[in-house]
């Protein structure tokens, strides 16, 4: 479009351009808020028709979410093989577009979220947790195990691509160690489970004891032990009951197989943003630089000598604004949980916090990106001042479009838990009744029970409670 074209733009045109454009921008939670209060309720199969109904989810640059929440949601609702079909087309969606170029050229210079969706780096790794629990739920231990050991291996290859200085923190993951561990115990291979077990203490030890918001658990410090006991090897119990501060003391029960109880709780972060904006406004005598940071709610003046004698017109304002994503916690309704079996109970162990893996992942990412926001902001400033030298009150509307317009990428996998527990539960042969007790940060008390038959080998088994403030 010419220069001079822009001149025949009224003001009403600009608002009207800048109504449409701003109720595109609507954050990725205003628009997927049915899928998750169907979540919040426990309802999965209305979620799952909230997902296949939402239209924003089948735009093209949107498909990546439209595999995650799906596959998400089936897994939920116990359809296991059709959620690794899902899972399965979003790995292979973060490979095509590995590569593409269209979609990031509009996001660098217009908007983030014009962007194609790739996913944020955790929740490239979350695929293979999930399809390893789908496995495992189908009995399918060896192709389980397949894809619990991707985990820490793409987490090394994600981590390769960055350069030294902006690389992440998340270069490992505890839990895919520690299913590594159980998958081979509950396949026979001892060995194999004791090497995982010892390789995912190792990491928590190397960390002070705990990795992205979560402990080093007594549960995997009792299993380092007992398979190094079981395997007779003296010296290994030895060095980790020292590394470990405590006493391996052999169970003698006789039991008829266990079960290990996986519990996800609440709802990860959700996206939203903070803004940096920063105005100058006409003064009387002297311009004002007004700094505005939403997160810290507060406004800084700054005075600006425009000169005396210029006339201050509505062409005098100045607008900037860069906008960067930020996740806001969400607040389980549960807050702690205990198994009950034979009036004995057993505390659920922390085993994977997604909250804390969420939040410093993305300030990994911010950091490497600042580079991009700059250069769309630079970009918008440029087509103003272009406008400028045309119209000058037109230049300046721009201005404020571009102010109010500039949106960042709010996108985000919103229906994985916020955090993953287990617990491993001795079972008797014949019929287990076990309860649950679901307790709320005021200390009011949820039961839930089921029965399962006690068997040689592990069982698995899944609570799910996602319901948040």
């Amino acid at each position: 479009m010419k220069l001079t074209t822009f001149k025949k733009i009224s003001y009403c045109s600009f608002l009207v351009l800048f109504f449409s454009f701003y109720n595109s921008c609507a954050s990725y939670r205003v628009k997927s808020e049915k899928i998750e209060t169907a979540l919040k309720q426990g309802d999965i199969k209305q979620a799952l028709t909230a997902v296949d109904a939402n239209s924003f989810l089948k735009k093209k640059r949107n498909l990546l979410l439209y595999y995650f929440e799906k596959g998400k949601v089936l897994y939920l609702n116990g359809e296991y093989e059709l959620s690794n079909t899902f899972l399965n087309k979003a790995d292979a969606f973060i490979e095509e577009n590995k590569k593409y170029i269209g979609g990031k050229v509009l996001g660098v210079l217009l908007n983030p979220e014009t962007e194609t969706y790739t996913g944020e780096d955790f929740e490239k790794v979350a695929i293979h947790y999930y399809k390893a629990l789908n496995y495992i739920f189908l009995n399918k231990f060896d192709e389980a195990l397949v894809e619990a050991k991707r985990i820490n291996l793409k987490l090394q290859e994600i981590n390769d691509s960055y350069p030294i200085g902006k690389k992440n923190r998340y270069t490992s993951d505890g839990f895919a160690l520690n299913i590594q561990g159980i998958l081979y115990e509950a396949s026979g291979d001892i060995n194999n489970a004791f090497i995982s077990y010892r390789n995912a203490v190792d990491l928590y030890l190397a960390n002070e004891g705990s990795f992205f918001g979560t402990p080093l658990s007594e549960q995997l410090k009792n299993d380092v032990l007992r398979t190094a006991s079981s395997l007779g090897f003296t010296n290994e119990l030895e060095r980790y009951e020292k590394l470990l501060e405590t006493t391996y003391v052999p169970i003698t029960d006789k039991t008829e197989g266990e079960l290990i109880l996986f519990w996800e709780n609440g709802l990860v972060p959700y996206k939203d943003q903070t803004l940096y904006n920063f105005t100058v406004l006409p003064g009387n005598s002297d311009g004002v630089v007004s700094i505005y940071n939403e997160d810290l709610g507060i406004t800084l003046p700054i005075p600006v000598d425009t000169g005396n004698d210029r006339k201050k017109d509505f062409s005098d304002i100045e607008t900037f604004s860069v906008a960067f994503p930020k996740y806001v916690k969400r607040n389980p309704y549960y807050s702690n949980a205990t198994a009950i079996k034979d009036s004995i109970r057993m505390n659920f162990q922390l085993a994977q916090n997604y909250e804390e893996v969420a939040f410093k992942t993305l300030k990994d990412r911010t950091l490497r990106e600042i580079g991009k926001a700059a250069i769309r902001l630079g970009t918008k400033k440029i087509s103003e001042h272009l406008l400028r030298n045309e119209n000058e009150d037109l230049g300046a509307a721009l201005g404020i479009f571009n102010a109010l317009t500039e949106h960042a990428d709010t996108r985000n996998w919103q229906s994985l838990p916020q955090h993953i527990y287990y617990a491993r539960i001795p079972l008797k042969k014949g019929e287990n009744t076990i309860s649950i007790s679901l307790i709320t940060p005021n200390g009011v008390s949820d039961e839930k029970t089921f029965h399962i038959t006690g068997k040689k080998g592990i069982q698995f088994k899944k609570i799910i409670t996602l319901q948040s403030f």
